[in-house]
């Protein structure tokens, strides 16, 4: 164990005086970490990782941007660099996501600049979202994600009852509800919402019914 390396976190109101030390070193206390490529934090804010997400997208996008800039190179090669390397970066980790529309509305946007950029047009060219996705015909980064989460929906509802994952899905707290008013948005919603109810996880386990609803899911949602 390096405790140079080592932080903690707590999902629940603690003494500010609390700590934790080991052979007498005393472990950092953070309310946010980086773990496995992903921003944990408490209460979780998935709209912070997803502004990251976008912001590694950048970074890919501009490594090939001499490529995916040229008028030279056909859109069919723009195209398949894009679905290679920048959308699974923009993507990473998009499973575990309880996204709002608002963080949605992030990753289309920055989407649209990527084409725009792709094609060489610029906003003020008065170009068409509908225009634009016709002439790079990108998979549309929001309902990829979508696609992701409800794949893996599945995944874990088959899982055995040992694993974490469908532990942490089916766990209830106890003598606990929810605040009244808009609660935060929790992973399983959407996926109750156009899942079967209460009984999601029963129909998850099937797959072949499950995508019976995929569709709903993507495009409704």
């Amino acid at each position: 164990m390096n405790v140079t390396k080592t932080k903690w976190m707590t999902n629940c109101a603690a003494d500010e005086e609390q700590y934790i030390e080991v052979q007498g070193v005393q472990i950092e206390k953070v309310d946010r970490f980086i773990y496995l490529g992903q921003l944990l934090t408490f209460p979780r804010d998935h709209g912070l990782e997803v502004g990251r997400r976008i912001r590694a997208g950048y970074a890919k996008f501009n490594t090939y941007k001499t490529f995916l800039t040229s008028r030279a190179v056909p859109m069919k090669l723009k195209r398949r660099l894009f679905h290679q390397c920048i959308l699974p970066v923009m993507l990473y980790g998009c499973e575990t996501w309880a996204t709002t529309e608002a963080a949605e509305t992030r990753l289309a946007i920055a989407q649209r600049r990527f084409e725009r950029r792709m094609v060489g047009v610029r906003l003020i060219d008065g170009r068409s979202n509908t225009w634009l996705r016709g002439t790079t015909r990108l998979k549309v980064v929001v309902e990829c994600a979508r696609r992701h989460k409800w794949n893996w929906a599945s995944n874990v509802a088959r899982m055995t009852a040992d694993r974490w994952p469908k532990q942490l899905v089916e766990w209830r707290p106890f003598n606990y509800t929810r605040p009244q008013g808009r609660p935060r948005r929790r992973w399983r919603d959407k996926l109750r919402t156009y899942g079967g109810g209460k009984t999601w996880i029963r129909t998850a386990a099937r797959p072949e019914e499950w995508q019976l609803h995929v569709e709903d899911y993507i495009r409704k949602n």
